[in-house]
């Protein structure tokens, strides 16, 4: 059954401040960043307040979707909007988001899990409650996920609560019970007034509780059983599962979710098809950067021998309907149930669709994504370190991963809150470059990215090419410091030190993106002088072309310019690989390198034009879109270009035709993606003109 729980703005008050940071380790983000200055206090806890409350109310008065029993005993509440309201790469192909959340009813105690962003609080809590008082009045409360903007949600879910109930047990793991323990103190910077407000009633009795599962801890619901299993992560230390023994659901958090609010319902119909370029697009920007820690978590998931459930007997009653409401004597069957195979009978993720139709397909394309991530390790690997105050920091990681991971350089993020000299140390070892991030707390560099700065001087490989990145509310001087400590050393950068005040924009990930394809590029030209040096150094000769290259090289194509837009940004890139796909509708398919620039541009449903170039006058547009551009520099150059008044692209004006074309889908196809597109409005510029065509005598290259 699924039902519109009609919505209100939700105006929960929030606090939040700064304080001084201890002589001790901390294990926490935030007391990580403290910097201790006490002239900063004041300011770094209004930035901090600005910070997490700067979306509090957009969506508020998103409506929740209420999936009455979607699995055997498990309830649904998911918010669901087309909209892309965050800044972070992995939302990036504005197909919008679900915010999900779930109840898992047993016969003797009911378990919420999870919580959704804190825009949703008051809208979730009156969801809860419409699932009932054995919902609303849960004994559990699991989050898998602990981050300061679901807290509202939390904390208003305990305010819901009967007046007579006993308090609800809130399950994390140790980084997040240690987040909560910060926002239930006042004087804390990340004190929540509504979460402090709700954790205890009135007369000062205790409404929640707090408790650490451990890896393997099982909780008994009556007649299902919750088995806990920790899943940290670089970006997510605090991430934990859980699976019903009784169904094999699997609840996942931010593992197999994907970033789209557009479907129809809320489970996976359609499966792979419908939803896979979306499940990889998810996996790309944030699971391929940690596939290190990934790998070992799936290799986890499936069900082992010792946990599943043998072979039982159990009846069955085979009464029609009306034999049952005519009281006739009960006739009972035996049935055999046979122990489960797989990973998960269905999925619960934290976005996206409820994976109910295709959870072993989409196990195993993880399970190759991360292989395919794990052989790129093998030979040249970058690695992304930082520390992040309030998630702007590392968004810009994350996009810069992106942008390394694109060229089939394996990128590892590490965040180095939590790492001691030594992993640092590690990292440096494996890598073949790196770029290191800090946000700037107090006029410096936060302390850990100090100890992490130290121990890359200290490893002394000057070949290794690197960049500077950051965000700042203010003066941004972390950023500056990281570059010239650098410098100083002896390092050479990759990019132009990469600055963001708060929060970075379509534009800047988009920066931060081609920054990370300059780097691989980078390390990738390093580890080719080394093999040409190998192969001399044992008497080997470069390798030159061989049969099969030579007679791919003699298939030729027309040569195209092909523009695009994404918000205010324009991009460009010269094509050959391009083909007709369809008569009607009319299509055509592009063949687009991943480590390109304009690749982020062509997902499922952007626009680009299709510039035909004319033979005699292409090697202006070729010298122009050939030559090397630094990121976030005008693809054009002295181009002659309009744009197009129906889709905002580019038209190059010397071209022979322009082809407006819309994007369909795409297809993995080794280090390129073919993208189909179908064409929406085509303008022939010069009728008497010929198409340039591209003639190689090389199909390993272009």
């Amino acid at each position: 059954m699924v039902m519109s729980l009609a919505a209100t703005r939700a105006s929960v008050p929030r606090t939040r401040g700064r304080e001084e940071r201890s002589n001790a380790r901390r294990s926490t983000r935030t007391r990580a960043l403290e910097t201790g200055r006490q002239e900063t206090k004041a300011a770094d806890a209004a930035r901090a307040r600005r910070a997490l409350d700067s979306n509090r109310d957009e969506g508020a008065e998103d409506a929740a979707t209420i999936a009455r029993d979607v699995w055997d005993g498990a309830s649904a509440i998911v918010f669901k909007t087309t909209k892309r309201r965050t800044f972070e790469v992995e939302y990036g192909a504005r197909r919008g988001t679900t915010e999900n959340a779930y109840a898992v009813r047993g016969t003797i105690a009911t378990m919420l899990v999870d919580a959704p962003d804190g825009r949703h609080a008051k809208n979730y809590s009156q969801a809860v409650g419409v699932l009932g008082g054995w919902a609303r009045d849960c004994a559990y409360h699991a989050m898998l996920h602990v981050n300061p903007r679901r807290l509202d949600a939390l904390a208003a879910a305990i305010a819901n609560r009967g007046p007579e109930a006993p308090p609800v047990e809130v399950l994390c793991t140790n980084p997040g019970a240690q987040l909560i323990q910060q926002a239930l103190k006042p004087d804390n910077p990340l004190a929540n007034e509504a979460l402090i407000k709700a954790w205890k009633n009135q007369k000062g009795k205790l409404r929640a509780r707090l408790r650490v599962v451990r890896n393997g801890e099982r909780i008994d619901l009556g007649g299902r059983s919750m088995r806990f299993s920790l899943a940290p992560t670089p970006r997510w230390p605090d991430l934990m599962f859980v699976r019903d023994e009784k169904t094999q659901a699997l609840f996942t958090s931010k593992f197999f979710s994907a970033h789209i609010g557009t479907m129809e319902g809320i489970k996976d119909e359609g499966g792979l098809e419908a939803f896979g370029e979306d499940w990889r697009f998810y996996y790309d920007c944030l699971l391929a950067p940690m596939s290190r820690q990934v790998g070992p978590l799936l290799s986890r998931l499936p069900v082992k021998e010792e946990d599943k459930a043998d072979s039982a007997a159990i009846t069955k009653d085979t009464r029609t309907f009306f034999q049952r409401l005519l009281s006739v004597k009960r006739r009972d069957v035996v049935v055999e149930t046979k122990p489960f195979e797989g990973v998960a009978a269905a999925i619960f993720p934290a976005h996206g669709p409820i994976v109910t139709s295709s959870a072993n397909e989409l196990f195993r394309e993880y399970n190759e994504w991360t292989a395919k991530q794990e052989s790129s390790a093998g030979s040249a690997s970058v690695a992304i370190i930082y520390a992040s105050a309030y998630g702007n920091t590392g968004a810009m990681a994350q996009a810069i991963a992106r942008g390394v991971a694109k060229t089939g350089v394996h990128a590892e993020m590490f965040n180095c809150e939590l790492a001691s000299p030594s992993d640092i140390e590690q990292l440096m070892e494996r890598s073949a470059g790196f770029a290191l991030g800090a946000p700037t707390l107090g006029g410096t560099l936060p302390t850990p990215v100090q100890t992490a700065l130290g121990a890359i001087i200290k490893d002394g490989d000057l070949e290794k090419p690197c960049g500077a990145f950051g965000s700042f509310g203010w003066s941004g001087e972390a950023v500056d410091m990281i570059d010239k400590r650098l410098t100083d050393a002896g390092f050479k950068s990759a990019f132009e030190p990469l600055r963001c005040k708060f929060k970075p924009t379509t534009e800047t990930l988009q920066l931060c993106e081609e920054s990370g394809t300059d780097l691989a590029q980078a390390v990738r030209k390093i580890e080719r002088r080394k093999q040409v040096l190998e192969r001399k150094a044992i008497g080997g000769a470069a390798a030159g072309n061989n049969d099969v290259a030579a007679a791919v090289g003699r298939i030729v194509g027309s040569l195209c310019a092909v523009t695009t837009k994404k918000d205010d940004t324009q991009s460009a890139m010269l094509a050959s690989w391009v083909s007709q796909a369809s008569f009607n509708p009319p299509a055509v398919t592009v063949a687009v390198a991943k480590e390109r620039a304009v690749e982020s541009f062509l997902m499922s449903g952007g626009k680009f034009n299709l510039n035909v170039l004319k033979s005699g006058e292409e090697k202006d547009v070729v010298k122009a879109l050939l030559k090397p551009f630094a990121p976030g520099e005008n693809r054009f150059g002295d181009l002659d270009v309009d744009i197009s008044e129906t889709n905002g692209c580019a038209v190059v004006k010397s071209a022979l035709a322009c082809v407006e074309c819309s994007v369909v889908k795409r297809m993995e196809a080794g280090d390129h993606w073919v993208v189909l597109a179908e064409v929406e409005r085509g303008v022939l510029l010069d009728s008497d003109g010929i198409t340039a065509i591209h003639h190689r005598k090389s199909g390993s290259s272009y």
